[in-house]
């Protein structure tokens, strides 16, 4: 059931990525066209030194031209939420609600050994054991994921431009990884492949003026498990006080001539609704488990406050119907779940175990999170996530935003709900719920 070995393996690279990025950095001072800056730059030996010399100076921008793609092997739930923080990023990460991840093992840190090593095997074992007899009982993988702890092994692709890529290097290894073993092995492997093919960008991932993730767990008086019902609660903290008016000036700004006047139907039927990028919202959600949170946080564009994993309350766990309604299971659920619970404070106290806590947190934990997003993005979240098809989680937490919104701009957020819904079709093909009908029904009159 173990696995000690991360891998983070950079698998494609812009073909051209270093030519690209030094005639990007010759474009903006050299006559010519960029083609030609190009051909150019084809076998110049002054590429490097002049890339470097321009990222000094501190036009990063031309960093952005070369991509890379990472494999991220065996590697803990812990370090993918790191990664998936990252806004300027692409994701796809191996379903926990389809695979079943009983035998894909658990990360160990290096350093444990004797009876450290022990209570930190129990304690994975043991919630491996009980997701595993859960499944036997007929709970679904979505809901079974609840009891899988933070060490769990991952498996995902990242792409990001060498910018980012620098910047989350910097994050592991000088800022808020920076007391996170597995993520400095890790930055160490990629800094190890970057050194040969595009050692350019090594500087920018290098500094010291960071702070690790420091908050301890929090204390709690013993397990609560929260039903779905009282999980994810939602408010609406700030919305534009007269949305109408910024959506006709956004209209305005971009026909200038007048060439068609102003209305929801036109900005409806826009390939390109620039307009409702102007129209902010933040949102608390409260109650949201670790599963749930990273089904929001795959939404690139927004601004999203995540708490440290580190500082959470290990004691509050989510308890699903289909657990609660499932006796046998909700027998092993609740007792493994309160075992783990008196392990991980037991362990808090342990100078070994206790610098390893986040690998203690479960996908059924609590926290709460903030976000701000703009009308155009909501629409595409709320027209995946409000979907028969999402996850029932952040399906619940879509429809809560969803019904805040229409109170507070009826005339807008009316229009949105899942894609059968908008477009009059579902696009699940044979996934599809088979309800479009009723899917319809409900969001075509009061949530």
């Amino acid at each position: 059931m173990m696995n000690t070995q991360s891998r983070a393996v950079i698998v494609s690279w812009s073909s051209a990525g270093e030519e690209v990025c030094a005639s990007a950095a010759r474009i903006s001072t050299t006559q010519g066209s960029a083609a030609a800056l190009f051909q150019q730059a084809q076998g110049n030996p002054r590429n490097r030194d002049l890339i470097s010399k321009v990222l000094a100076s501190g036009h990063r921008s031309v960093a952005e031209h070369a991509v890379f793609t990472i494999a991220l092997e065996n590697v803990s739930v812990y370090v993918e939420q790191f990664f998936i923080e990252c806004r300027l990023a692409s994701f796809t990460v191996k379903s926990r609600r389809y695979v079943d991840f009983s035998g894909l093992g658990y990360y160990v840190p290096a350093g444990l050994e004797g009876a450290a090593l022990a209570a930190y095997r129990n304690y994975m074992d043991g919630l491996f054991a009980a997701y595993q007899s859960i499944l036997a009982d007929g709970v679904p993988k979505e809901d079974a994921r609840f009891l899988l702890p933070y060490s769990l092994c991952s498996n995902f692709y990242c792409t990001l431009n060498a910018r980012e890529l620098a910047r989350v290097l910097r994050a592991m290894r000088s800022e808020r990884g920076k007391d996170i073993p597995e993520l400095q092995d890790l930055a160490r492997q990629l800094e190890e492949q970057l050194k040969e093919r595009f050692p350019w960008a090594l500087p920018e991932a290098c500094s010291n003026d960071g702070a690790g993730e420091a908050p301890p767990p929090l204390a709690g008086d013993g397990p609560e498990f929260v039903r779905e019902a009282d999980a994810g609660g939602v408010r609406l903290l700030a919305a534009p006080p007269e949305p109408m008016a910024l959506l006709e000036a956004a209209h305005r700004a971009s026909d200038p001539r007048g060439m068609e006047a102003f209305s929801l139907e036109l900005l409806a039927a826009s390939a390109r609704p620039r307009a409702l990028e102007q129209l902010n919202y933040s949102f608390l959600i409260s109650d949201v488990t670790l599963s749930g949170i990273t089904h929001l946080v795959r939404h690139r564009m927004q601004s999203i406050i995540v708490p440290p994993i580190r500082g959470l309350c290990h004691t509050r766990y989510i308890l699903p119907d289909t657990v609660r309604d499932n006796a046998p299971a909700r027998e092993k659920y609740e007792t493994a779940l309160t075992e783990a619970a008196r392990q991980a404070g037991d362990m808090a106290g342990d100078p070994w175990l206790s610098k390893y806590s986040y690998y203690f947190a479960v996908s059924g934990n609590m926290m709460d999170v903030m976000t701000t997003l703009n009308a155009r993005e909501l629409e595409l979240l709320l027209r995946l996530r409000t979907c028969n098809r999402a996850q029932w989680e952040i399906r619940e937490i879509a429809v809560d935003m969803l019904r805040l919104l229409r109170k507070d701009f009826p005339e807008l957020f009316g229009r949105f709900g899942p894609s059968c819904y908008l477009t009059g079709a579902c696009p699940e093909g044979r996934m599809s719920c088979g309800q479009s009908g009723a899917v319809k029904a409900r969001f075509g009159g009061e949530l």
